[in-house]
């Protein structure tokens, strides 16, 4: 089997794909076109398919030999900006909407590591899950491709990359332990009483202690977190009153918090609870604490399973970025990991033409094409590692 070979032969599958993508964007939940395409193309490799949850599609692929199962994961939704370059073939058709974050070219790499397992399925034991997930950026699609493997009987291992526009085809992040934190979104409403700015004694100003609440969680990651753990509290928009003469009726703080170890959220969350209620207790007022229902989990891979990723990925030709903090952005990707053994990973895709940006969600951004192929080989050679007969 000479995997380099199998994914030379695709590569031009991919960036076609990948250039249909971009073409024929689509923002969260609203993914129709293409995932009618992704079923398209699974019905060509005759690999089965099923529609899970909100639009997502997995395909299956089954050796129909005993072994472990492993899931390879990619999302699929576009953002709702303008293309700044007009100029590409393939630059997107829908005004107000572009692949700026590599979404198209996830999707269109997951069908080419598709392409090659199907062709080499003699050589594999187990079972491999397709996912194609709709609505990252808004949270969305992850959980319920969870729940479904779940109820399959889960997965041995799950992994998934994300393309980087800050560093060269050929190049991989892969640490043991934290890779991204998780996120929670935030908003504390203080509530007074109304009046007259010139009577401030008739009513119960909530603006003083809004402002004294926001000052003491900003630092409650110093004065109640363990060090070790890192965190973060930002309190980032604070709106209240109407004029210049009307004590308000309320105040909303809104934020975020940023951790790096489950349940770091919940802990950070209850502080934050106990700090507004009880300053606002002592300025006569009340505070109500709501956040996010369906925030992400930090991402953090299974230090065994990145053992094996990072020597299948040098084995390749990939080499391996410095060593270097974990980011403070957010994938739902967590999710898996949160439930399966696996890892997640940067890998280099930078795009040098000039007028791009390297920037994701920048209107200029763009991908280096030939990291599809490099990584298409790291997903099947993974692939081939785990599951090999």
């Amino acid at each position: 089997m000479d995997l380099y070979k199998l994914t030379q032969e695709v590569e031009p599958y991919v960036i076609a794909m990948r250039r249909e993508f971009h073409a024929n964007p689509e923002i969260s939940f609203h993914e129709v076109r293409t995932t009618a395409r992704i079923r398209e193309e699974l019905d060509k490799l005759g690999i089965p398919h099923e529609t899970v949850g909100s639009g997502n599609v997995v395909g299956l692929l089954d050796t129909g030999r005993p072994g472990k199962t492993l899931s390879i994961r990619a999302d699929i939704d576009a953002l709702p900006m303008e293309e700044a370059d007009k100029t590409t073939p393939y630059c997107s058709k829908v005004d107000g909407v572009m692949h700026s974050c590599g979404h198209d070219g996830h999707a269109a790499m997951l069908l080419g590591t598709a392409k090659v397992l199907a062709q080499i399925q003699e050589e594999l034991t187990g079972k491999i899950y397709f996912c194609f997930q709709v609505a990252e950026e808004v949270g969305g699609g992850a959980g319920e491709i969870v729940q479904y493997l779940k109820e399959q009987g889960g997965v041995d291992c799950s992994i998934g990359t994300h393309l980087d526009g800050g560093s060269d085809a050929g190049v991989i992040h892969l640490p043991d332990g934290p890779l991204m934190a998780g996120a929670e979104l935030f908003e504390i409403e203080v509530k007074g009483v109304g009046g007259h700015g010139s009577r401030p004694d008739k009513a119960v100003d909530p603006i003083k202690p809004a402002c004294d609440i926001l000052l003491r969680i900003a630092s409650i990651p110093a004065q109640y977190h363990n060090p070790f753990d890192t965190c973060v509290i930002s309190p980032c928009q604070i709106h209240g009153g109407s004029a210049n003469n009307i004590v308000p009726e309320s105040v909303k703080i809104g934020g975020n918090i940023r951790f790096f170890k489950y349940g770091d959220n919940d802990k950070l969350l209850e502080r934050i609870r106990m700090v507004a209620e009880n300053t606002a207790k002592a300025y006569g007022t009340t505070a109500v604490v709501t956040h996010a229902p369906s925030s992400p989990l930090p991402v953090i891979n299974d230090p065994e399973m990145a053992a094996i990723g990072r020597e299948v990925a040098q084995s390749v030709g990939f080499v391996m970025a410095p060593p270097h903090d974990p980011t403070c952005g957010s994938d739902n990707y967590a999710e898996f990991l949160a439930a399966f053994p696996g890892f997640y990973c940067d890998t280099g895709a930078r795009c040098t033409r000039p007028g791009t940006s390297g920037n994701h969600h920048n209107p200029t951004f763009d991908l280096d094409e030939s990291a599809f192929r490099r990584i298409v080989e790291f997903f099947a050679a993974f692939a081939v590692r785990f599951l090999g007969r």
